[in-house]
């Protein structure tokens, strides 16, 4: 299966079989992997959010193949819903130079550095 990790925030795969598809749900949490494949059936796409591993998902359907991007190092639930309004707004198709502009437009932080600042007072995670 196909993957390409670009950075340390975006990586990509492609999944061409259905036991290609199974094995990458199957490494999704419980919270993402939650409806995900009737989603992606009826809408042929799907995005997803797991707050625990700050990673934001969009799944999309090409034919029988099944197209993963993630994006490390989301924070916050904004953030994510931010992204991946850019990614499916986007009139361009999706590739590592999209992907990347569009993490760095939603998070305000750079692919170098995608950890947020910390507030005074503020703990790490």
């Amino acid at each position: 299966m196909p993957q390409r990790t670009y950075n340390a925030v975006v990586e990509y795969t492609l999944a061409t079989t259905a036991e290609e598809i199974a094995e990458i749900f199957e490494r999704l949490s419980k919270d993402v992997a939650s409806g995900l494949a009737s989603e992606i059936e009826i809408a042929g796409d799907a995005h997803r959010f797991d707050a625990h591993a700050k990673r934001a998902y969009y799944f999309e359907r090409q034919g029988s193949n099944l197209a993963i991007w993630a994006w490390n190092g989301v924070h916050r639930p904004h953030e994510a819903g931010d992204l991946i309004y850019r990614v499916v707004s986007s009139p361009d198709p999706l590739d590592e130079k999209l992907a990347n502009q569009c993490y760095v437009l939603a998070t305000g932080r750079t692919i170098e550095n995608p950890s947020p600042a910390l507030a005074e007072g503020e703990l790490a995670d």
